[in-house]
């Protein structure tokens, strides 16, 4: 009788311990499918938004060399445009040369016509 006991008791563990590790390894499996789970979720939006820095990236530096391209022509720009602006000072000093030389010719030409007036009477 105490040994049909012992022998139960013994059974009666040996199945507990194999439920439990059951229950254990499936507890586990469980755990692993949802750490896969969390971790492709987190995989997929880390690689997402490395994605997106690396088209950021490439965006910024094609902006650094459009705003140098951009800095370059706005330099020769400004270089004509003061190219332009000294050449229409010289062209107004030559005016301004050329209004003073015709009044000195027509000051000439009226003191000639009045000195050939004067010598002609």
């Amino acid at each position: 009788m105490l040994s049909s006991m012992l022998k139960d008791h013994r059974n009666k563990q040996r199945h507990m311990k194999e439920a439990q590790e059951k229950r254990r390894q499936d507890a586990v499996a469980a755990l692993y499918k949802f750490n896969e789970g969390i971790m492709t979720s987190i995989n997929s939006k880390v690689s997402a938004a490395y994605v997106n820095q690396c088209q950021l990236d490439n965006e910024m530096k094609q902006l650094i060399v459009q705003t140098m391209r951009f800095n370059k022509l706005t330099t020769q720009w400004a270089s004509e445009l003061n190219s332009f602006q000294t050449a229409l000072k010289e062209l107004g000093d030559v005016e301004n040369w050329a209004s003073s030389i015709e009044k000195d010719l027509q000051l000439v030409t009226e003191s000639l016509e009045f000195i050939n007036k004067n010598n002609l009477t």
